[in-house]
């Protein structure tokens, strides 16, 4: 027996966040349409940029990544299996594959592509930061992924324990996702068979145009009808994930006082060096608790979690982040406008932090409340209003404000609405 899911049925457009957090969020899946965030020319040439690197084989601990799934296997070397420049199209590509495959299914993934493509990765940051607002920002990482695939089963979601909730643009084909409660373990059969109606599983389907939604507490199974395109976003949801974070950043700390030494510690074993000895193993770990209790009594733990707050919040999550723009010449009389929000944090007595698409800096308190000021919300004004604006006028004060407006302009906090000719 298949459980009725509950949709959400409303005219073609953006997504109303505000009811669907009251309805759905961390409560129960559910399917909108929805009009995704980027389009499949888009995709296509943000697959082919990711893929180019992958098509000599793996490679480990690099972003994006890239993964080909065909038949029962996962191709280590996929090669001319991936798409490149030759393919105009997603059909072109798609046509080429399915004649080398010779009818098997086949799924590539590509994880965290939007590094690549500042105007995409605006676009889905703008395309959920209403989500945000309504339940609240993430503390950790979204995961992007693109996911292109043709009569194939993805059995990951159902072996692996739950802990991101996932929002799924289906930009092409149909997606059937199986999903079950965390709590009441895998059923087996929902992984042989992802055609058969079980107890407990519920089935949710989704076509172009329509976006899918489970909690984080659900195992699932995909199912790529044929050639399915979606874009999906994977929210870190499980409440032990900050804890392994804050973990590893207290690791680096106390790794980094330690003089970053890479050996391992051998501790002495013989005569002169029982356990509660100077040389024995409970002097080492007690100065190593002692260094702990330092880090998180000190201001650097502090300072750091603020920056890295304010640098996700302004990201909506979406990191890793594009690189910065190439800056451009600037002079008094150039033409700049705020095109970015701007998140603002005190760091310290006169100080503040700036983030902005993921980018921190700091800034002197009163500087930056004249600058924030003197850059208008979406209106244009000039460097030498800048200027004027934080006293400027002498030669030092203004290529301070040309420092920090190349920074704002390189960081995509402004753009230029007019480059004087030199």
């Amino acid at each position: 027996m298949t459980t009725l899911i509950h949709e959400v049925r409303q005219t073609p457009g953006d997504v109303d966040w505000a009811l669907f957090g009251q309805r759905y969020w961390a409560r129960q899946p559910t399917r909108l349409r929805a009009r995704p965030p980027v389009g499949l020319d888009e995709i296509h040439a943000l697959t082919v940029q990711s893929c180019a690197p992958f098509r000599a084989g793996t490679r480990f601990w690099v972003m994006p990544d890239v993964r080909f799934l065909v038949g029962d296997g996962w191709l280590r070397a996929p090669g001319t299996r991936l798409p490149d420049t030759a393919d105009r199209t997603l059909d072109d590509y798609l046509d080429r594959l399915d004649a080398d495959v010779s009818g098997q299914g086949y799924l590539l993934t590509v994880r965290q592509p939007l590094l690549l493509d500042f105007a995409l990765w605006s676009a889905v940051r703008a395309a959920i930061r209403g989500l945000w607002c309504t339940v609240g920002w993430p503390n950790l990482p979204v995961v992007a992924e693109v996911l292109i695939g043709d009569r194939f089963t993805q059995h990951v979601g159902a072996t692996e324990a739950p802990t991101h909730a996932a929002l799924t643009w289906v930009l092409r084909g149909r997606m059937d996702v199986r999903l079950w409660d965390e709590r009441n373990g895998p059923p087996p059969a929902a992984i042989a068979d992802p055609d058969r109606d079980l107890d407990g599983v519920r089935t949710l389907s989704a076509d172009a145009g329509e976006l899918l939604y489970w909690p984080g507490d659900q195992r699932h199974v995909d199912t790529y009808r044929e050639r399915c395109v979606a874009l999906r976003l994977r929210i870190p949801v499980d409440r032990r994930l900050p804890f392994t974070a804050l973990r590893d950043l207290l690791a680096d700390l106390v790794h980094g006082r330690q003089g970053n030494d890479d050996t391992v510690p051998y501790f002495p074993f013989g005569p002169g060096s029982r356990v509660d000895e100077q040389d024995g193993v409970l002097p080492h770990l007690t100065a190593l608790g002692d260094e702990l209790r330092e880090i998180v009594d000190g201001e650097q733990l502090r300072r750091m979690l603020r920056v890295r707050w304010a640098a996700l919040r302004s990201a909506a999550g979406l990191e890793p982040i594009p690189v910065p723009r190439e800056g451009i010449p600037m002079t008094r009389q150039t033409r700049v406008r705020r095109s970015s929000e701007i998140v603002r944090m005190p760091d310290g007595p006169g100080h503040e932090v700036w983030a902005v698409n993921g980018n921190v800096f700091t800034l002197p308190k009163a500087a930056s409340d004249r600058v924030f000021a003197a850059l208008h919300n979406g209106e244009e004004t000039s460097v030498a209003e800048v200027c004027r604006a934080i006293g400027g006028g002498a030669d030092k004060n203004d290529k301070s404000v040309l420092a920090l407006l190349d920074k704002l302009y390189r960081l995509r906090g402004i753009d230029v609405a007019e480059v004087p000719a030199r």
